[in-house]
């Protein structure tokens, strides 16, 4: 067992555990800044009509309705383009199309378009070994292993081999020298194996050779041409661009180096990538061994759905540039589902709609079709005939005097959005107005401490990839903000996070900072009843820059207050139902596969970390409430409450 993968044993076993705070090996330093609402330099896409460009309108209001029809799809955005012009966009609320968001994966082809500009630079050849490359951070215990035959071409098709994967990122700060001390478990060259960290390696050759971050390299190269501003790459302990992972960026942006690669590297008549270049990134294909991900080439997809190659910049969750060079077409999205290497029903979906297209050099113009597309995105988008925002510019903000994270000089910024509502639910309506009535009536002012403070505002999945833990929320609290809504604040270790609930079809909206970097939220949020007749507040907290939300449903037991005829009782006891999409289905797996590897020896180890929770048997239980746990809250005693109880 190699030392990363005894790390994330370790990791996974505090995770079971409830462990919070520092359980990470890998140094923790913020890094992520807040989004920026404008840009003096940004460039942007010219848009028409569908026909315009020989697409039908009806064609792109189809898949845009397909795809918003299957919630497992988890849509985010999609843009449409033909030649260099946009005809079809739209985001899925709480979304909007003017921000950034997390890549993944997909991030790994503009490493791989960096390399082909060393190589064009004649500062790399495909052939140069990495042992040669870094033959100054090698040790004796490196010249032992097969690294030595190790090239540049092995790390962009995924056959070097190298054990050392993606748990390394999570287990210490030394990533270049570990991988170069790891072992292979096939000869390169022979076999297709995704790692993460050969990407990041090919970021260390950018570094070594040039004396600047991948990041840095490309920013004169590539994104200043291609106008591209709003955007941000997490560097790893090494001060090492990640490479494989950690890029954030806008869909117009991603959009834009679809259209890059269509155009043979070419952007606005200036040279940015060799044609020869893209042409052997997409012409070397190596067999995967994947159902529907059967090519890879240098550090992108390829298929052949239409008889010919097309090729995909992918990231996990749904983050995607589909690249058809025969339709001069490119469609990019950005999604919260649960598929790995475009192997699901959201990317079957647009590749199967891809292989029907016949399109023309225009159509003639089609207003009612055209007009359907549009009423359509309205849909999506959340918005109404006419709709009605709240809001003090740009991203909704006011000021709150609660501190936000671990700077006091962060303010919460909070707003609610809110969308007429169809009068034929009144029914519906009035019955959640009575239930948020007594949820306001009953809580405000009130504040829960929670039996277990394992759990964190930040979803689990985020948590690992951004090394941002939680610190564990031990306290809940309840309040009316202004406007009369009802706002959640939620005691994680020092701060405290004032979660805005957006009712009736409407969001409320924050910025987080979370150990001093910022996340955008859209809080959504429902009244009910669940089977057992409890009261229910559900939080879906989406964090609209990544691929993930949390999910808090606060409930209680209306019998506790049964009888009282005080209007502001509260129940002596809240339950906290946390949980977190996508990544139950994702997450659940590994932890089982994890603490339950009999056949590995591994046995003591676990039974050590676990034998506080009853030994080998509780395992699966305990995996399943690491991702959905189930927490009891008692009320705090104020002296306020004292005293109206003596009354």
């Amino acid at each position: 067992m190699q030392k990363s993968d005894l790390f994330v044993a370790q990791m996974m076993a505090d995770l079971v555990g409830r462990k919070t705070g520092k359980i990470s090996k890998v140094e923790y330093q913020p890094q992520k800044p807040a989004f920026r609402e404008t840009s003096e330099t940004e460039t942007h896409l010219s848009r028409s009509s569908p026909e315009s460009c020989g697409i039908s309108s009806a064609w792109v209001t189809r898949l845009f309705r397909r795809l918003a029809a299957e919630k497992v799809c988890g849509m985010h955005r999609i843009m449409v383009l033909r030649g260099n012009t946009v005809i079809g966009e739209t985001a899925f609320a709480p979304f909007n199309m003017d921000e950034w968001h997390v890549t993944h994966s997909l991030c790994k082809s503009m490493t791989g378009m960096a390399i082909g500009m060393l190589i064009a630079e004649d500062k790399l050849h495909l052939d140069d070994r990495i042992a040669d490359i870094f033959r100054d951070e090698r040790s004796l215990l490196t010249r032992l292993f097969i690294t030595d035959r190790i090239t540049i071409k092995h790390l962009l098709t995924m056959t070097s081999g190298v054990k050392y994967n993606e748990t390394g990122a999570i287990s210490g700060n030394t990533w270049l020298h570990d991988y170069l001390e790891s072992g292979t478990n096939f000869e390169p060259g022979t076999s297709f194996e995704y790692n993460s960290m050969n990407s990041y390696v090919l970021s260390a050759v950018v570094t070594k050779l040039t004396g600047e971050t991948l990041m840095e390299y490309l920013r004169p190269r590539l994104w200043e041409p291609l106008g591209i501003d709003r955007i941000y790459w997490e560097s790893s302990p090494e001060q090492i661009t990640k490479g494989g992972w950690g890029m954030f960026i806008r869909i117009e942006d991603m959009a834009k180096l679809g259209r890059l690669y269509l155009q043979k590297g070419v952007w606005e008549g200036r040279r940015i990538l060799p044609a020869e270049w893209i042409e052997e990134s997409v012409g070397t294909k190596i067999p995967t061994g994947m159902d529907r991900c059967d090519l890879y080439g240098y550090h992108l997809w390829l298929n052949e759905d239409r008889g010919t190659t097309a090729w995909s910049f992918n990231g996990m969750l749904g983050q995607n540039v589909f690249g058809y060079p025969d339709l001069d077409m490119v469609i990019c999205t950005n999604a919260a589902n649960e598929e790995v290497f475009q192997q699901g029903r959201m990317s079957r979906i647009i590749r199967d709609m891809m292989k029907e297209l016949t399109p023309a050099d225009s159509l003639p113009e089609n207003p009612n079709a055209l007009n359907e597309l549009k009423l359509l995105c309205r849909r999506i988008q959340g918005r109404s005939a006419r709709p009605l925002e709240v809001t003090a510019g740009g991203w909704p903000r006011i000021g709150c005097s609660l501190r936000i994270g671990r700077n006091d000089r962060h303010s919460s910024r909070a707003s609610i959005s809110r969308s007429r509502t169809d009068g034929s639910e009144g029914a519906r309506i009035r019955q959640k107005e009575h239930y948020r009535r007594i949820w306001m009536n009953r809580f405000a002012g009130k504040v829960y401490d929670l039996d277990s403070t394992g759990e964190g505002v930040f979803p689990l999945l985020t948590q690992v990839i951004h090394n941002n833990f939680t610190d564990g929320i031990t306290s809940i609290g309840f309040r009316k903000s202004s406007g009369g809504s009802l706002t959640i604040d939620l005691y994680e270790g020092t701060n405290v996070y004032p979660i805005p609930c957006g009712f009736f079809g409407n969001f409320g909206r924050m910025e987080l900072d979370l150990h001093g970097e910022f996340y955008r939220i859209a809080v959504r949020s429902d009244l009910t009843t669940d089977e057992n007749g409890f009261y229910v507040l559900k939080n879906e907290i989406v964090y609209t820059e990544e691929a993930a939300a949390r999910i808090i449903n606060i409930c209680f037991d209306p019998q506790t207050i049964a009888g009282n005829e005080d209007p502001s009782a509260a129940p002596e006891r809240i339950e906290l139902r946390f949980d977190e999409t996508p990544g139950s289905s994702m997450i659940l797996p590994s932890l089982e596969m994890i603490t339950t590897q009999k056949a590995s020896g591994l046995d003591g180890f676990f039974i050590k970390q676990f034998s506080d929770f009853g030994g080998m048997d509780a395992i699966g239980m305990l995996a399943y409430a690491t991702i959905r746990p189930v927490v009891s809250a008692r009320l705090r005693i104020t002296e306020q409450l004292k005293e109206g109880r003596q009354e």
